[in-house]
């Protein structure tokens, strides 16, 4: 038990703040890279992505939405911009509380509050009479995203084995993308339909989907070790990995959670401790600098708002001879 305690320690994820060990690049993998990766795995993340694809398609399917909404709904540059703006501005709010939510109830039972309002703002979408309803469900996933966006990637990294980590957590990256470009074939196949508002509803099916399906899923055993559920969290470790040793895995685990702890105790703000240790500082800016150019290349003027000015664009460039 010692000799793996050792190695864990060596092997372990190591604190961002921390120094990085010396022995960590002489360690073995926690799991064996040529194993087969257990299905259940890819069935995890899977539904997790799901979030992902809620996130893409409720945010992008407003713009082709307007499009034919205004007309029906009367709808001035006010309102169109309430609509639009609104989920957004929700999302920004309830994403500020995701992460308490996230040390609070867990990661599993944040997806399932996700699922649940996405589920109730798709239903008041699809049933809304006026603009001021459309407004309400708006909002209401607006809130779904902001529990979603904190907490999907979080779940998928703490349940993926360390040498598939990156890969298994870009698939929510590509279920956002996806979600945009199905936003964008729902819209065009509901121009031809009544009513039309429908189309900003059908986010309730795969929200439906996700939260039956994490009903049976287990939590991440990470959250469960940060709350002393030991025995439970193995269990679960044991049930992902398939027929794979657990031993490494879970006293790296461990371990890593008993020096976070030590270091959280340390004192000072952590932004300031963060900010004065070389690695975690570059990259701070290398992300945050990655997420500030891509809000500011426009993106999201574009994905909002393209189709809304495409007329008046379309006509210019037929008076200039474009």
């Amino acid at each position: 038990m010692g000799s793996r305690r050792q190695r864990a320690v060596a092997d372990g994820e190591r604190s961002l703040i921390g120094s990085p060990s010396r022995h960590s690049a002489a360690g073995g993998d926690l799991l064996d890279q040529d194993a087969p990766t257990p299905v259940f795995i890819y069935v995890l993340a899977f539904f997790s992505a799901l979030g992902g694809l809620l996130f893409g398609y409720d945010t992008g399917v407003v713009s082709g939405a307007m499009l034919l909404l205004k007309k029906e709904m009367n709808l001035n540059a006010l309102w169109q911009e309430l609509l639009v703006s609104s989920t957004v501005g929700a999302a920004a709010l309830s994403a500020l509380g995701g992460g308490f939510l996230n040390g609070w109830l867990g990661r599993r039972i944040c997806i399932l509050v996700s699922s649940l309002v996405f589920s109730i703002g798709g239903i008041i979408l699809s049933i809304a009479p006026d603009k001021v309803v459309l407004l309400v469900g708006r909002i209401t996933v607006g809130l779904g995203i902001g529990i979603a966006s904190m907490t999907v990637p979080v779940y998928i990294a703490e349940v993926s084995p360390p040498h598939l980590r990156g890969q298994l957590v870009t698939i929510n990256s590509l279920f956002i993308t996806g979600g945009q470009f199905i936003a964008s074939v729902v819209d065009g196949a509901f121009s031809y339909f009544e009513p039309r508002w429908y189309m900003l509803g059908l986010s309730t099916l795969p929200a439906v989907l996700q939260f039956f399906g994490f009903l049976f899923l287990p939590e991440s055993p990470r959250w469960l070790l940060q709350k002393g559920r030991s025995q439970e969290a193995r269990q679960v470790l044991s049930q992902i990995r398939g027929n794979q040793s657990i031993d490494e895995e879970y006293d790296a685990i461990r371990t890593n959670i008993e020096e976070e702890e030590k270091e959280a105790g340390g004192g000072g703000f952590i932004i300031l401790r963060i900010l004065g240790h070389g690695p975690t500082r570059r990259a701070l800016i290398v992300g945050c600098g990655l997420q500030m150019f891509q809000q500011l290349s426009g993106i999201n003027t574009v994905m909002y708002l393209l189709r809304l000015l495409l007329p008046t664009l379309c006509s210019h460039w037929l008076e200039s001879g474009l």
